[in-house]
């Protein structure tokens, strides 16, 4: 196994290091597709890596993906409101996420583009309240050693980000800059002290909005007296504060406040009440349930069990809903849908 993480360990502090960090566990369980994305209780998720096994038949719409979480539909991830309330790091299954969490919805509406597919979440906690989300997702459901195994990695794999976050800030507010990739896990407005209170850094995004804001430097020490871990929500904006150890430059228990400008992140979504809404021209009732069937994801087959008719007779609704629409694909139909998030947001 510790030859699986020469190529993690040689890329922390680097864009690419997330690629060899889940090539580790895909070394131990074998996996159709992987993601890794940065969640944020203040900033829309961020793709820091996408891809698939080259030999996998599974055919995934990456582009397709990332134009409908640009367009909004972030809204409706269960694994971003599972972090956001939570913040609780390790491994979640679908099956152990909060039912209220609509997971089945989601994944159902992005079937058009993912397939059918089981997933796996490594959530590793990153600075400021943010995370990244390793995903392993396969046709063939994972069975328990691989769960087990997949958990097994969890303390290595969460060692290296540690040091990986660290090294990124290091770079970043020392005035050696990371990509812009791999710096996507760290708020650009920080301040910091050391045990004694005394400020060691403020980076540039900090002093701008202190300069900017009189009430700035008051509102930040207040958040400080919070505790580690916290994420205080003001009229200026969003603060957190962590405290954390750089021996070699600071020194130990160094309390570390960071700030992001509100409204960033839309609200999440209930489903229903987005479809129920969604409304683009007079759709009959049939054809009002038929596009309700299609946005969760259903086939022909399975809407035509549903509604007790014929397959012959779902596709001719199909048809009537693409003419009136002026689309010719499902997938049209589903950017509409995105379409209506946004401006209804």
């Amino acid at each position: 196994m510790y030859d699986n993480l020469i190529g993690a360990i040689q890329s922390i502090g680097t864009s690419e290091f997330y690629r060899p960090l889940i090539d580790v566990a895909k070394r131990e369980v074998a996996a159709d597709v992987e993601w890794v994305v940065r969640y944020s209780p203040h900033v829309p998720p961020a793709l820091i890596h996408c891809g698939k096994r080259p030999q996998t038949p599974v055919s995934v719409d990456f582009d397709m993906v990332n134009k409908l979480y640009d367009e909004g539909f972030y809204r409706l991830d269960p694994w971003l409101r599972y972090w956001t309330s939570y913040k609780t790091a390790g491994l979640v299954t679908p099956d152990t996420l909060p039912s209220h969490f609509a997971k089945d919805d989601f994944y159902s509406a992005l079937k058009p583009f993912l397939g059918d597919m089981d997933v796996m979440v490594m959530f590793l906690p990153a600075f400021g309240g943010n995370c990244v989300a390793l995903f392993l997702e396969r046709e063939e459901p994972f069975d328990m050693d691989e769960r087990a195994t997949f958990l097994s990695l969890f303390p290595a794999m969460l060692a290296m980000h540690k040091v990986h976050i660290q090294n990124l800030m290091t770079q970043t507010w020392l005035g050696a800059p990371a990509e812009r990739s791999a710096a996507l896990q760290l708020p650009s407005a920080v301040q910091i002290r050391d045990g004694a209170g005394r400020v060691v850094y403020e980076s540039e995004s900090w002093l701008s909005v202190r300069k900017q804001n009189p009430g700035f430097a008051r509102a930040a020490e207040a958040v400080r007296t919070k505790g580690d871990g916290k994420s205080v929500k003001t009229e200026l904006g969003m603060f957190h504060v962590d405290r954390m150890d750089f021996p070699d430059l600071w020194g130990r228990d160094l309390s570390v406040v960071t700030y992001e400008v509100n409204g960033k992140v839309r609200s999440s979504l209930d489903i229903d009440k987005a479809i129920d809404d969604f409304e683009p021209t007079d759709f009959t009732p049939r054809e009002r349930e038929m596009v309700r069937l299609m946005l969760l994801g259903n086939s022909n087959e399975r809407m035509a069990e549903k509604l007790s008719i014929g397959i012959g007779t779902i596709r001719n609704h199909r048809k009537r809903i693409y003419d009136k629409l002026y689309i010719s694909a499902e997938r049209d139909l589903f950017s509409m849908f995105l379409s209506s998030l946004n401006e209804n947001a």
